[in-house]
């Protein structure tokens, strides 16, 4: 199965992802995506891979893909660099799934954003903005843009994404991978 791990930065995927690993093991392939000069490339490329993986039975975990793109690029950059409609249908006819990584506490995932600031490296200072965009996508609310996510949304009603919440789901992460992992 194909995983790819979505949601602002902060919200548990990088967590979600090792916990998975250390499940599963070498069945696992991982691959974490960054911003890349030809997003399309990229994105198409990382499917491509994860397909492969998919056929030699492994587990594979996308950290970030193209809805990332969706929701980023609008606010660092003028708007999406391509329609990622036909990826996201060739990925769902293989049975991809999107965990989206969306704590219920808005406030506390703006906060969480601010202290991993202070910690580490985050590649966006202020990413409240994002982080509005990706509740909004999840519950419907965006009707501002016109791109393919907004087209899907709201994405708590597709068989294809599901939520994750580490503030709660968090606290059982072992019990709440075991349920969604096939």
């Amino acid at each position: 199965m194909i995983y790819i791990l979505e949601g602002p930065d902060g919200v548990g995927k990088t967590t979600l992802a090792n916990e998975i690993k250390k499940i599963y093991g070498k069945e696992v392939y991982y691959l974490h995506l960054r911003v890349h000069k030809d997003m399309k490339l990229w994105h198409t490329a990382s499917a491509r891979l994860a397909i492969k993986k998919q056929a030699e039975d492994r587990i594979v975990l996308l950290d970030r893909h193209w809805p990332s793109e969706q929701c980023y690029s609008y606010i660092f950059r003028e708007g999406p660099s391509y329609d990622p409609t036909e990826l996201y249908y060739d990925l769902k006819e293989i049975g991809t799934k999107y965990i989206w990584c969306l704590p219920s506490d808005l406030k506390q995932v703006k906060d969480n954003h601010i202290k991993n600031r202070e910690l580490r490296h985050e590649e966006y200072y202020d990413i409240e903005k994002v982080i509005d965009l990706y509740y909004a996508h999840w519950y419907g609310t965006e009707t501002k843009k016109l791109d393919f996510l907004s087209s899907l949304a709201p994405l708590n009603n597709k068989f294809d994404f599901i939520r994750y919440d580490m503030l709660t789901h968090g606290k059982d992460i072992k019990k709440w991978i075991s349920t969604i992992l096939i």
